[in-house]
């Protein structure tokens, strides 16, 4: 991985994000959900994002499980649930930041600990503030944060 570094010294930096494709298109996803898919229906299931181009395979699957078994790698993707954000993302920026989070981590040797538990394993939860956040990349991209 490059250590291309925003203004702040960061190597993922919301301030400094700009909104990709990727984003647009994982934010325009997960919205279409939401307008077309009751929240009882909703509300329990996720999306397999790709991280390549922040698309998905058009499913919305009932578990984690079943989304990564759905996939040609697990590594390729990283997994939304509605159960955390029943709107889905805020904004295409916030769904970028996601995305590029996901990536940091699988880039820096994070895996999915176990994608066979009934419940499709740990989720890689991001950090709601920017110090928390800050702090777990710190963690994730050991010797690049001052």
């Amino acid at each position: 991985m490059s250590d291309n570094r925003c203004r702040h010294g960061r190597i993922l930096c919301y301030d400094c994000a700009f909104v990709t494709d990727a984003g647009k298109r994982a934010f325009d996803i997960a919205r279409s959900y939401v307008a077309f898919v009751d929240y009882s229906e909703r509300i329990n299931s996720w999306i397999a994002f790709r991280l390549e181009d922040g698309g998905s395979d058009g499913t919305l699957y009932l578990s984690k499980r079943e989304a990564i078994r759905h996939q040609v790698s697990e590594y390729l993707c990283a997994y939304f649930s509605f159960r955390g954000a029943p709107n889905g993302f805020d904004s295409a920026k916030d769904a970028t930041v996601w995305l590029q989070y996901h990536r940091l981590a699988y880039d820096n040797g994070f895996r999915l600990p176990d994608p066979d538990d009934s419940r499709g394993g740990p989720d890689l939860i991001m950090p709601t503030t920017k110090e928390q956040l800050y702090d777990q990349l710190r963690r994730l991209a050991p010797g690049g944060w001052n």
